[in-house]
């Protein structure tokens, strides 16, 4: 029977420099604040929760502000209420071939968040990490997980007008012959996503230059840059970078991308399920970037890298 005894522990490594130079936490009703400089960044909704769906969610991150403060992400807005600020989920939950949970739209899935830690960092960075359990009323009457989760998220302190947020998640079945995969369709869409505020102005830049949404995925490499007036409230220049980690497993470089009403997907694995080995990780890496105005790409790539490389060397 699993049981909610859900632990918080601090560690603090604290460098030099005064409080307001550190990324710290503050607990909430629902879940936890990861603050920098005494600004709020993002909220981890650890309890379930419904908002204006049925179905309840967490898990994820809402909201997520950019530097100036502008809240970014959308929780359960109406046209899909299933998108869930910056979240990870695929449709195809699979045991010996048999549905048992639709993680992206919510049906017979629940996590429960059994301890979060968080340290600060010698450099004034925050790392949180989490381990939670995915359960479905379909497998054990949900009394026993079929998959161990865990994430850690790097926090860095603000540098100019740009945050870093760095994802490790970590999927461990439980079972054997587990399978994640996407949608069933042309589109195949699951995985590492965002559901983001897009003005009427946006536009999607990547490696390869500018990008255009289309119904299926694109081919745009590494990383996808959403800019438009998103600072602000809206009445600025601003964005969002989202990094898929070229390491990641069958790392096709696909985009599912929206111009309206809908998220950003870094798609994985896609419309075919991959099967995860009990017991043994599967480890996916992604970076987010938040920035007012303008950034330049290059050097916040070459920033990304090197962090992720250090990151993922555990």
């Amino acid at each position: 029977m699993i049981k909610n005894l859900t632990s918080l522990v601090l560690l603090y490594f604290v460098g030099l420099g005064a409080i307001s130079a550190q990324v710290s936490i503050k607990k909430e009703q629902g879940g936890i604040w990861i603050i920098d400089g005494g600004k709020n960044v993002a909220f981890y909704q650890k309890e379930p929760m419904s908002f204006n769906a049925a179905e309840k969610r967490n898990n994820f991150l809402h909201p997520v502000m950019l530097p100036d403060g502008t809240t970014i992400t959308e929780n359960a807005p109406d046209d899909h209420l299933h998108h869930r600020g910056i979240f990870w989920a695929w449709h195809q939950i699979l045991i010996d071939e048999q549905q048992v949970s639709d993680g992206w739209d919510l049906k017979n899935f629940a996590v429960d968040v059994k301890s979060i830690e968080f340290r600060r960092l010698k450099s004034g960075d925050g790392e949180l990490q989490t381990t939670s359990f995915w359960t479905s009323p379909l497998y054990k009457n949900g009394e026993e997980a079929y998959l161990k989760e865990i994430t850690t998220y790097t926090f860095h302190k603000q540098k100019g007008n740009y945050r870093i947020m760095h994802f490790r998640i970590r999927l461990i079945s439980q079972v054997e012959n587990l399978k994640l995969g996407g949608s069933q369709d042309e589109k195949g869409y699951g995985g590492f996503s965002a559901r983001i505020k897009l003005p009427a102005d946006v536009q999607f830049r990547s490696n390869h230059g500018n990008v255009q949404p289309e119904n299926t995925p694109v081919q745009a490499g590494d990383y996808i840059n959403i800019s438009g007036s998103m600072a602000r409230n809206g009445n600025g220049a601003g964005g969002v970078i989202i990094y898929a980690d070229p390491n990641n497993p069958i790392n096709t470089h696909s985009w599912i991308l929206r111009s309206k009403e809908s998220m950003q997907n870094a798609v994985f694995p896609g419309r075919y399920p991959v099967q995860l080995k009990q017991g043994e990780p599967l480890e996916l890496n992604y970076t987010v970037v938040l920035y007012t105005g303008k950034v330049k790409e290059r050097n916040i790539l070459k920033e990304i890298e090197l962090d992720d490389s250090q990151l993922t060397k555990e």
